[in-house]
């Protein structure tokens, strides 16, 4: 079985995962599933009132295994530092 190679999201998961008390980190069962979810949710506030719809959170899982677009990287970038 083949690992999934680490992605420009995975810092900022990393982080949104400890902001909210938990310890799994990438490799472990479940990380993905976390990560996708604290990522949405990121990403739900920031479409809240805009009128466009936020990625699904089957899109979001992607992201792990594929490249992750870069204004997602920004919006979750400036929710980790606030």
């Amino acid at each position: 079985m083949s690992r999934r190679k680490p992605t420009k999201l995975d810092p900022i998961a990393q982080k949104l995962i400890l902001k909210h008390h938990a310890s799994i980190f990438p490799g472990e069962y479940e990380y993905v599933s976390t990560a996708a979810s604290l990522v949405r949710q990121q990403i739900v506030i920031f479409f809240d009132g805009t009128g466009a719809q936020p990625p699904e959170l089957k899109t979001v899982k992607n992201w792990f295994y594929q490249d992750c677009p870069d204004w997602a990287i920004a919006v979750l970038s400036r929710a980790v530092v606030s």
